[in-house]
Protein backbone atom coordinates (compact mmCIF):
# COMPACT_ATOMS: atom_id res chain seq x y z
CA UNK A 1 0.00 0.00 0.00
CA UNK A 2 1.29 3.42 -0.84
CA UNK A 3 3.02 5.41 1.88
CA UNK A 4 1.06 8.39 3.16
CA UNK A 5 -2.35 6.90 2.37
CA UNK A 6 -4.87 5.99 5.02
CA UNK A 7 -6.12 2.47 5.44
CA UNK A 8 -9.12 1.53 3.26
CA UNK A 9 -10.96 0.59 6.43
CA UNK A 10 -11.24 4.31 7.23
CA UNK A 11 -14.11 4.48 4.77
CA UNK A 12 -16.29 2.51 7.17
CA UNK A 13 -16.85 5.62 9.24
CA UNK A 14 -18.37 7.46 6.30
CA UNK A 15 -22.12 7.53 5.73
CA UNK A 16 -21.58 7.69 1.97
CA UNK A 17 -20.43 4.48 0.36
CA UNK A 18 -16.83 4.73 -0.87
CA UNK A 19 -16.05 4.44 -4.57
CA UNK A 20 -13.56 1.75 -5.51
CA UNK A 21 -11.95 2.44 -8.86
CA UNK A 22 -10.25 -0.04 -11.18
CA UNK A 23 -7.12 1.13 -13.00
CA UNK A 24 -6.68 -0.51 -16.41
CA UNK A 25 -9.15 0.63 -19.09
CA UNK A 26 -11.14 2.41 -16.38
CA UNK A 27 -9.24 5.23 -14.71
CA UNK A 28 -6.75 5.03 -17.58
CA UNK A 29 -7.61 4.52 -21.23
CA UNK A 30 -4.94 1.87 -21.50
CA UNK A 31 -3.73 -1.30 -19.79
CA UNK A 32 -0.64 -0.79 -17.64
CA UNK A 33 0.52 -4.40 -18.10
CA UNK A 34 0.77 -3.95 -21.87
CA UNK A 35 2.20 -0.46 -21.41
CA UNK A 36 4.93 -1.96 -19.24
CA UNK A 37 5.61 -4.73 -21.73
CA UNK A 38 5.81 -2.28 -24.64
CA UNK A 39 8.15 0.01 -22.70
CA UNK A 40 10.43 -2.86 -21.71
CA UNK A 41 10.57 -4.98 -24.85
CA UNK A 42 12.26 -2.21 -26.87
CA UNK A 43 14.90 -1.39 -24.23
CA UNK A 44 15.48 -4.71 -22.44
CA UNK A 45 14.07 -7.41 -24.77
CA UNK A 46 15.84 -10.34 -23.08
CA UNK A 47 14.85 -9.22 -19.59
CA UNK A 48 11.25 -8.65 -20.68
CA UNK A 49 10.93 -12.07 -22.32
CA UNK A 50 12.41 -13.61 -19.18
CA UNK A 51 9.79 -11.76 -17.14
CA UNK A 52 6.97 -13.08 -19.34
CA UNK A 53 8.29 -16.61 -18.81
CA UNK A 54 7.54 -16.19 -15.10
CA UNK A 55 3.86 -16.64 -15.95
CA UNK A 56 4.47 -20.30 -15.04
CA UNK A 57 4.84 -19.10 -11.42
CA UNK A 58 1.57 -17.20 -11.50
CA UNK A 59 0.13 -14.11 -13.19
CA UNK A 60 0.89 -11.84 -10.23
CA UNK A 61 4.52 -12.97 -10.23
CA UNK A 62 4.78 -12.22 -13.95
CA UNK A 63 3.29 -8.75 -13.48
CA UNK A 64 5.85 -7.91 -10.82
CA UNK A 65 8.70 -9.11 -13.04
CA UNK A 66 7.45 -7.10 -16.04
CA UNK A 67 7.02 -3.92 -14.00
CA UNK A 68 10.57 -4.30 -12.71
CA UNK A 69 11.96 -4.17 -16.27
CA UNK A 70 9.69 -1.35 -17.53
CA UNK A 71 10.40 2.35 -17.52
CA UNK A 72 6.94 3.80 -18.15
CA UNK A 73 6.25 7.53 -18.20
CA UNK A 74 3.29 7.32 -15.82
CA UNK A 75 2.46 11.02 -15.89
CA UNK A 76 1.43 10.99 -19.56
CA UNK A 77 -0.58 7.78 -19.77
CA UNK A 78 -3.96 8.61 -21.35
CA UNK A 79 -6.62 9.05 -18.67
CA UNK A 80 -10.40 8.75 -18.80
CA UNK A 81 -11.24 12.45 -18.44
CA UNK A 82 -15.02 11.93 -18.07
CA UNK A 83 -14.60 9.46 -15.22
CA UNK A 84 -11.98 11.65 -13.54
CA UNK A 85 -14.33 14.65 -13.61
CA UNK A 86 -17.01 12.48 -11.99
CA UNK A 87 -14.61 11.22 -9.31
CA UNK A 88 -13.43 14.74 -8.51
CA UNK A 89 -17.05 15.81 -8.02
CA UNK A 90 -17.60 12.85 -5.67
CA UNK A 91 -14.47 13.78 -3.76
CA UNK A 92 -15.73 17.35 -3.38
CA UNK A 93 -18.99 15.94 -2.01
CA UNK A 94 -17.04 14.22 0.77
CA UNK A 95 -16.92 10.75 -0.71
CA UNK A 96 -13.86 8.54 -0.28
CA UNK A 97 -12.08 7.21 -3.37
CA UNK A 98 -9.89 4.11 -3.38
CA UNK A 99 -7.82 2.67 -6.23
CA UNK A 100 -7.87 -1.13 -6.27
CA UNK A 101 -6.39 -2.90 -9.27
CA UNK A 102 -4.99 -6.19 -10.50
CA UNK A 103 -1.93 -4.24 -11.68
CA UNK A 104 1.24 -4.64 -9.65
CA UNK A 105 1.40 -2.61 -6.44
CA UNK A 106 4.31 -0.51 -7.67
CA UNK A 107 2.31 0.59 -10.71
CA UNK A 108 -0.80 1.33 -8.66
CA UNK A 109 1.24 3.50 -6.30
CA UNK A 110 2.70 5.55 -9.15
CA UNK A 111 -0.67 6.17 -10.76
CA UNK A 112 -2.31 7.06 -7.44
CA UNK A 113 0.44 9.62 -6.81
CA UNK A 114 -0.25 11.17 -10.19
CA UNK A 115 -3.93 11.85 -9.50
CA UNK A 116 -3.71 12.58 -5.79
CA UNK A 117 -7.35 12.10 -4.84
CA UNK A 118 -7.30 8.46 -3.67
CA UNK A 119 -7.45 7.63 0.03
CA UNK A 120 -5.70 4.30 -0.59
CA UNK A 121 -4.09 2.38 -3.43
CA UNK A 122 -3.89 -1.42 -3.51
CA UNK A 123 -2.66 -3.74 -6.26
CA UNK A 124 -1.36 -7.26 -6.82
CA UNK A 125 1.52 -8.08 -4.51
CA UNK A 126 3.48 -10.64 -6.50
CA UNK A 127 1.65 -13.63 -5.03
CA UNK A 128 -2.04 -12.67 -5.23
CA UNK A 129 -3.59 -11.46 -8.49
CA UNK A 130 -6.21 -8.94 -7.33
CA UNK A 131 -8.78 -9.63 -10.03
CA UNK A 132 -12.27 -11.12 -10.25
CA UNK A 133 -13.14 -13.26 -7.24
CA UNK A 134 -9.91 -12.29 -5.45
CA UNK A 135 -10.78 -8.60 -5.74
CA UNK A 136 -14.38 -9.21 -4.67
CA UNK A 137 -13.26 -11.08 -1.54
CA UNK A 138 -10.72 -8.37 -0.68
CA UNK A 139 -13.27 -5.57 -1.03
CA UNK A 140 -15.92 -7.41 1.00
CA UNK A 141 -13.44 -7.90 3.80
CA UNK A 142 -12.04 -4.35 3.68
CA UNK A 143 -15.35 -2.52 3.22
CA UNK A 144 -17.92 -4.56 5.20
CA UNK A 145 -20.41 -1.65 5.19
CA UNK A 146 -20.50 -1.71 1.39
CA UNK A 147 -18.92 0.00 -1.59
CA UNK A 148 -19.55 1.17 -5.14
CA UNK A 149 -17.21 -0.23 -7.77
CA UNK A 150 -16.06 1.32 -11.07
CA UNK A 151 -14.92 -1.26 -13.61
CA UNK A 152 -14.81 -2.02 -17.29
CA UNK A 153 -15.06 -5.71 -18.15
CA UNK A 154 -16.77 -9.05 -17.64
CA UNK A 155 -14.08 -9.93 -15.06
CA UNK A 156 -15.60 -7.23 -12.83
CA UNK A 157 -18.99 -8.95 -12.66
CA UNK A 158 -17.73 -10.95 -9.69
CA UNK A 159 -17.04 -7.64 -7.92
CA UNK A 160 -20.33 -5.99 -8.88
CA UNK A 161 -22.18 -9.01 -7.47
CA UNK A 162 -20.85 -8.06 -4.01
CA UNK A 163 -21.08 -4.27 -4.49
CA UNK A 164 -23.92 -1.93 -3.49
CA UNK A 165 -23.50 0.07 -6.69
CA UNK A 166 -21.74 -0.02 -10.05
CA UNK A 167 -20.03 2.57 -12.22
CA UNK A 168 -19.72 1.14 -15.71
CA UNK A 169 -16.85 2.32 -17.89
CA UNK A 170 -16.79 1.29 -21.54
CA UNK A 171 -18.53 -2.04 -20.98
CA UNK A 172 -20.41 -3.99 -23.63
CA UNK A 173 -24.20 -4.08 -23.59
CA UNK A 174 -24.07 -7.69 -22.45
CA UNK A 175 -21.88 -6.86 -19.46
CA UNK A 176 -23.95 -3.75 -18.68
CA UNK A 177 -27.13 -5.85 -18.55
CA UNK A 178 -25.50 -8.47 -16.33
CA UNK A 179 -24.17 -5.78 -13.96
CA UNK A 180 -27.58 -4.08 -13.78
CA UNK A 181 -29.12 -7.42 -12.77
CA UNK A 182 -26.64 -7.71 -9.90
CA UNK A 183 -26.62 -4.21 -8.40
CA UNK A 184 -27.68 -0.60 -8.82
CA UNK A 185 -25.93 1.25 -11.66
CA UNK A 186 -24.82 4.62 -10.31
CA UNK A 187 -23.24 5.95 -13.50
CA UNK A 188 -22.17 4.79 -16.91
CA UNK A 189 -19.45 6.12 -19.18
CA UNK A 190 -19.18 5.13 -22.82
CA UNK A 191 -16.02 3.49 -24.05
CA UNK A 192 -13.84 4.58 -26.90
CA UNK A 193 -13.67 1.59 -29.24
CA UNK A 194 -11.15 2.13 -32.05
CA UNK A 195 -12.79 3.34 -35.25
CA UNK A 196 -11.79 2.39 -38.79
CA UNK A 197 -10.10 5.80 -39.01
CA UNK A 198 -8.08 5.03 -35.88
CA UNK A 199 -6.87 1.75 -37.31
CA UNK A 200 -6.06 3.42 -40.63
CA UNK A 201 -3.98 6.05 -38.83
CA UNK A 202 -2.36 3.45 -36.58
CA UNK A 203 -1.13 1.41 -39.54
CA UNK A 204 -0.39 4.63 -41.45
CA UNK A 205 -2.00 3.59 -44.71
CA UNK A 206 -1.22 7.05 -46.12
CA UNK A 207 2.47 6.11 -45.86
CA UNK A 208 1.93 3.49 -48.55
CA UNK A 209 2.52 6.37 -50.97
CA UNK A 210 6.24 6.06 -50.16
CA UNK A 211 6.26 2.57 -51.56
CA UNK A 212 5.62 3.84 -55.07
CA UNK A 213 9.43 3.93 -55.06
CA UNK A 214 9.28 0.21 -55.83
CA UNK A 215 8.23 1.17 -59.37
CA UNK A 216 11.19 3.51 -59.99
CA UNK A 217 13.57 0.81 -61.21
CA UNK A 218 10.83 -0.62 -63.44
CA UNK A 219 10.66 2.66 -65.36
CA UNK A 220 14.31 3.71 -65.28
CA UNK A 221 15.31 0.16 -66.27
CA UNK A 222 12.98 0.48 -69.30
CA UNK A 223 11.05 -2.65 -68.25
CA UNK A 224 7.67 -0.92 -68.40
CA UNK A 225 6.58 -3.10 -71.33
CA UNK A 226 7.07 -6.34 -69.39
CA UNK A 227 3.71 -7.48 -67.98
CA UNK A 228 5.39 -10.10 -65.81
CA UNK A 229 7.56 -7.43 -64.21
CA UNK A 230 4.48 -5.31 -63.58
CA UNK A 231 2.73 -8.23 -61.85
CA UNK A 232 5.76 -8.90 -59.62
CA UNK A 233 6.19 -5.26 -58.62
CA UNK A 234 2.48 -4.74 -57.92
CA UNK A 235 2.36 -7.86 -55.73
CA UNK A 236 5.54 -6.74 -54.01
CA UNK A 237 4.09 -3.28 -53.45
CA UNK A 238 1.14 -4.62 -51.45
CA UNK A 239 3.18 -7.20 -49.52
CA UNK A 240 5.84 -4.65 -48.64
CA UNK A 241 3.23 -2.06 -47.65
CA UNK A 242 1.48 -4.48 -45.32
CA UNK A 243 4.75 -5.44 -43.63
CA UNK A 244 5.87 -1.80 -43.43
CA UNK A 245 2.60 -0.89 -41.73
CA UNK A 246 3.45 -3.45 -39.06
CA UNK A 247 6.81 -1.78 -38.48
CA UNK A 248 5.10 1.63 -38.17
CA UNK A 249 2.98 0.24 -35.33
CA UNK A 250 6.06 -1.14 -33.57
CA UNK A 251 7.78 2.21 -34.06
CA UNK A 252 4.81 3.99 -32.43
CA UNK A 253 4.91 1.51 -29.54
CA UNK A 254 8.60 2.25 -29.03
CA UNK A 255 7.84 5.98 -29.13
CA UNK A 256 4.81 6.05 -26.81
CA UNK A 257 6.42 8.19 -24.13
CA UNK A 258 7.94 10.79 -26.46
CA UNK A 259 4.81 10.89 -28.64
CA UNK A 260 2.64 11.65 -25.62
CA UNK A 261 4.81 14.64 -24.82
CA UNK A 262 4.79 15.85 -28.44
CA UNK A 263 2.50 18.68 -29.51
CA UNK A 264 0.86 16.76 -32.37
CA UNK A 265 1.99 13.13 -32.08
CA UNK A 266 0.19 12.74 -28.73
CA UNK A 267 -3.03 12.42 -30.73
CA UNK A 268 -1.83 9.28 -32.52
CA UNK A 269 -4.24 6.38 -31.87
CA UNK A 270 -1.82 4.36 -29.72
CA UNK A 271 -0.48 7.33 -27.78
CA UNK A 272 -4.01 8.61 -27.08
CA UNK A 273 -5.25 5.17 -26.02
CA UNK A 274 -7.85 4.90 -28.78
CA UNK A 275 -6.25 1.71 -30.11
CA UNK A 276 -5.32 -0.83 -27.40
CA UNK A 277 -1.77 -2.15 -27.31
CA UNK A 278 -3.00 -5.70 -26.74
CA UNK A 279 -4.60 -5.66 -30.22
CA UNK A 280 -2.09 -3.50 -32.10
CA UNK A 281 1.02 -5.47 -31.17
CA UNK A 282 -0.06 -8.93 -32.43
CA UNK A 283 -1.54 -7.37 -35.57
CA UNK A 284 1.78 -5.64 -36.20
CA UNK A 285 3.74 -8.87 -35.96
CA UNK A 286 1.09 -10.63 -38.05
CA UNK A 287 1.41 -8.02 -40.80
CA UNK A 288 5.18 -8.38 -40.86
CA UNK A 289 4.93 -12.17 -41.01
CA UNK A 290 2.39 -12.04 -43.83
CA UNK A 291 4.62 -9.73 -45.87
CA UNK A 292 7.68 -11.94 -45.35
CA UNK A 293 5.90 -15.12 -46.40
CA UNK A 294 4.57 -13.39 -49.53
CA UNK A 295 8.02 -12.06 -50.45
CA UNK A 296 9.51 -15.54 -50.02
CA UNK A 297 7.00 -16.82 -52.56
CA UNK A 298 7.99 -14.06 -54.99
CA UNK A 299 11.66 -15.01 -54.85
CA UNK A 300 14.74 -15.32 -52.59
CA UNK A 301 16.27 -11.98 -53.67
CA UNK A 302 13.07 -10.08 -52.84
CA UNK A 303 12.83 -11.95 -49.55
CA UNK A 304 16.43 -11.06 -48.69
CA UNK A 305 15.82 -7.39 -49.52
CA UNK A 306 12.75 -7.45 -47.29
CA UNK A 307 14.72 -9.03 -44.45
CA UNK A 308 17.35 -6.30 -44.74
CA UNK A 309 14.64 -3.63 -44.62
CA UNK A 310 13.04 -5.15 -41.53
CA UNK A 311 16.34 -5.56 -39.68
CA UNK A 312 17.27 -1.94 -40.34
CA UNK A 313 13.86 -0.45 -39.55
CA UNK A 314 13.40 -2.49 -36.37
CA UNK A 315 16.93 -1.65 -35.22
CA UNK A 316 16.01 1.96 -35.82
CA UNK A 317 12.85 1.62 -33.72
CA UNK A 318 14.57 -0.25 -30.90
CA UNK A 319 17.72 1.84 -30.51
CA UNK A 320 19.27 3.67 -33.45
CA UNK A 321 16.70 6.47 -33.70
CA UNK A 322 18.29 7.98 -30.59
CA UNK A 323 21.70 8.38 -32.24
CA UNK A 324 21.91 11.79 -33.93
CA UNK A 325 22.84 11.88 -37.63
CA UNK A 326 22.86 8.07 -37.83
CA UNK A 327 19.09 8.19 -37.57
CA UNK A 328 18.69 10.26 -40.76
CA UNK A 329 21.21 8.10 -42.63
CA UNK A 330 19.13 5.04 -41.71
CA UNK A 331 15.93 6.70 -42.91
CA UNK A 332 17.63 7.52 -46.23
CA UNK A 333 18.83 3.92 -46.59
CA UNK A 334 15.28 2.63 -46.03
CA UNK A 335 14.06 4.72 -48.96
CA UNK A 336 16.91 3.47 -51.13
CA UNK A 337 16.17 -0.12 -50.15
CA UNK A 338 12.69 0.33 -51.59
CA UNK A 339 14.25 1.09 -54.97
CA UNK A 340 16.57 -1.92 -54.67
CA UNK A 341 13.62 -4.17 -53.76
CA UNK A 342 11.64 -2.86 -56.73
CA UNK A 343 14.57 -3.64 -59.03
CA UNK A 344 14.79 -7.22 -57.73
CA UNK A 345 11.05 -7.66 -58.30
CA UNK A 346 11.21 -6.21 -61.82
CA UNK A 347 14.34 -8.18 -62.67
CA UNK A 348 16.41 -5.13 -63.62
CA UNK A 349 19.83 -3.93 -62.52
CA UNK A 350 20.01 -0.79 -60.39
CA UNK A 351 22.53 1.70 -61.73
CA UNK A 352 25.19 3.19 -59.47
CA UNK A 353 23.94 6.62 -60.51
CA UNK A 354 20.48 5.92 -59.13
CA UNK A 355 21.84 4.56 -55.84
CA UNK A 356 24.12 7.56 -55.29
CA UNK A 357 21.35 10.03 -56.17
CA UNK A 358 18.77 8.30 -53.96
CA UNK A 359 21.04 8.25 -50.90
CA UNK A 360 21.84 11.97 -51.16
CA UNK A 361 18.27 12.87 -52.11
CA UNK A 362 16.58 10.95 -49.31
CA UNK A 363 19.24 11.95 -46.79
CA UNK A 364 18.29 15.56 -47.51
CA UNK A 365 14.58 14.80 -47.10
CA UNK A 366 15.20 12.92 -43.85
CA UNK A 367 17.13 15.89 -42.52
CA UNK A 368 14.28 18.20 -43.53
CA UNK A 369 11.89 16.09 -41.47
CA UNK A 370 14.22 16.06 -38.47
CA UNK A 371 15.06 19.77 -38.86
CA UNK A 372 11.39 20.71 -38.48
CA UNK A 373 11.06 18.61 -35.32
CA UNK A 374 14.23 20.02 -33.75
CA UNK A 375 13.58 23.65 -34.76
CA UNK A 376 10.25 23.59 -32.93
CA UNK A 377 12.11 22.83 -29.70
CA UNK A 378 14.95 25.32 -30.15
CA UNK A 379 14.87 26.22 -26.44
CA UNK A 380 15.40 22.64 -25.22
CA UNK A 381 18.80 21.18 -24.39
CA UNK A 382 17.51 17.64 -24.91
CA UNK A 383 14.60 16.37 -27.03
CA UNK A 384 12.71 13.38 -25.63
CA UNK A 385 13.23 10.19 -27.62
CA UNK A 386 15.91 11.75 -29.84
CA UNK A 387 19.60 12.42 -29.52
CA UNK A 388 19.31 16.05 -30.57
CA UNK A 389 19.22 19.36 -28.77
CA UNK A 390 17.25 22.35 -29.98
CA UNK A 391 20.49 24.12 -30.90
CA UNK A 392 21.21 21.42 -33.53
CA UNK A 393 18.58 22.79 -35.90
CA UNK A 394 21.01 25.00 -37.84
CA UNK A 395 23.45 22.11 -38.27
CA UNK A 396 20.67 19.94 -39.72
CA UNK A 397 19.68 22.78 -42.04
CA UNK A 398 23.22 23.11 -43.39
CA UNK A 399 23.73 19.39 -43.88
CA UNK A 400 20.29 19.03 -45.45
CA UNK A 401 20.86 21.73 -48.05
CA UNK A 402 24.36 20.37 -48.75
CA UNK A 403 23.09 16.83 -49.39
CA UNK A 404 20.30 18.20 -51.59
CA UNK A 405 22.95 19.98 -53.67
CA UNK A 406 24.92 16.72 -53.96
CA UNK A 407 21.81 14.92 -55.20
CA UNK A 408 21.11 17.56 -57.85
CA UNK A 409 24.76 17.59 -58.91
CA UNK A 410 24.60 13.80 -59.32
CA UNK A 411 21.61 14.16 -61.66
CA UNK A 412 23.47 16.67 -63.83
CA UNK A 413 26.60 14.52 -64.07
CA UNK A 414 24.48 11.44 -64.86
CA UNK A 415 22.76 13.23 -67.74
CA UNK A 416 26.02 14.46 -69.23
CA UNK A 417 28.17 11.37 -68.63
CA UNK A 418 25.71 8.50 -68.97
CA UNK A 419 22.18 9.29 -70.18
CA UNK A 420 23.11 11.45 -73.20
CA UNK A 421 25.78 9.15 -74.69
CA UNK A 422 23.91 5.90 -73.85
CA UNK A 423 21.49 6.04 -76.78
CA UNK A 424 18.69 4.83 -74.51
CA UNK A 425 16.73 8.05 -75.10
CA UNK A 426 15.55 9.43 -78.44
CA UNK A 427 15.86 13.06 -77.33
CA UNK A 428 17.76 13.07 -74.02
CA UNK A 429 17.70 16.89 -73.85
CA UNK A 430 14.12 16.65 -72.51
CA UNK A 431 15.56 15.03 -69.38
CA UNK A 432 16.63 18.50 -68.26
CA UNK A 433 12.93 19.17 -67.65
CA UNK A 434 12.87 16.34 -65.13
CA UNK A 435 16.07 17.59 -63.51
CA UNK A 436 14.63 21.10 -63.17
CA UNK A 437 11.39 19.75 -61.67
CA UNK A 438 13.35 17.75 -59.09
CA UNK A 439 15.42 20.81 -58.19
CA UNK A 440 12.34 22.99 -57.77
CA UNK A 441 10.65 20.40 -55.56
CA UNK A 442 13.67 19.99 -53.28
CA UNK A 443 13.97 23.76 -52.93
CA UNK A 444 10.25 23.97 -52.12
CA UNK A 445 10.59 21.31 -49.40
CA UNK A 446 13.43 23.17 -47.74
CA UNK A 447 11.64 26.50 -48.04
CA UNK A 448 8.62 25.08 -46.22
CA UNK A 449 10.88 23.36 -43.66
CA UNK A 450 12.72 26.62 -42.96
CA UNK A 451 9.39 28.39 -42.47
CA UNK A 452 8.18 25.63 -40.13
CA UNK A 453 5.35 24.72 -42.50
CA UNK A 454 6.44 21.16 -43.30
CA UNK A 455 4.38 19.12 -40.82
CA UNK A 456 4.68 15.70 -42.43
CA UNK A 457 7.19 13.33 -43.92
CA UNK A 458 8.34 15.03 -47.18
CA UNK A 459 7.49 12.00 -49.33
CA UNK A 460 4.03 11.64 -47.78
CA UNK A 461 3.64 15.42 -48.10
CA UNK A 462 4.40 15.22 -51.83
CA UNK A 463 1.37 13.07 -52.63
CA UNK A 464 -1.00 15.56 -50.98
CA UNK A 465 0.57 18.84 -52.10
CA UNK A 466 -0.75 20.22 -55.41
CA UNK A 467 2.49 21.93 -56.38
CA UNK A 468 4.44 18.76 -55.65
CA UNK A 469 2.07 16.72 -57.77
CA UNK A 470 2.43 19.27 -60.56
CA UNK A 471 6.22 19.11 -60.43
CA UNK A 472 6.05 15.32 -60.40
CA UNK A 473 3.89 15.40 -63.51
CA UNK A 474 6.37 17.79 -65.16
CA UNK A 475 9.26 15.43 -64.40
CA UNK A 476 7.29 12.49 -65.83
CA UNK A 477 6.50 14.45 -68.99
CA UNK A 478 10.19 15.26 -69.43
CA UNK A 479 11.16 11.59 -69.21
CA UNK A 480 8.37 10.52 -71.58
CA UNK A 481 9.34 13.16 -74.14
CA UNK A 482 12.95 12.03 -74.01
CA UNK A 483 11.81 8.52 -74.92
CA UNK A 484 9.12 9.05 -77.54
CA UNK A 485 10.11 12.27 -79.35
Amino acid sequence: MMDGFQSPAAAESQNILPVIVDLDDTLLRTDTLYESFAAGIFKQPVGMLTAVAKLSQGRAHMKRAISAHADVDWDVLPANSDLIAYLEAQKEAGRELHLVSAADQGIVDRVAERFGFFRSAVGSDGTRNLKGQNKAAYLQQTFPDGFVYAGDSAADLAVWEKAQGAILVGVSEQVATAAANQTRVEARFDGHAPSLKDWRKCFRLHQWAKNVLLFVALFLGHAYGDLGAWAEVIAGFFLFSIAASGTYVLNDLADLSSDRRHDTKRDRPLAAGRVPIRLAMPLAFGSIGFGLIGMLILGPLSFFSMICYLIITLSYSFRLKRIPMLDVVILASLYTLRIVLGASLAGVVVSEWLLVFSMFFFLSLSMAKRYVEVAKKADQTSISGRGYAGSDAMLLLNFGVATASCALFTVCIYLLESAFPSGAYSTPQFLWIAALAIALWVMRVWLLAFRGQLDDDPVAFAVKDRQSIGLGALATIGVLLSIVV
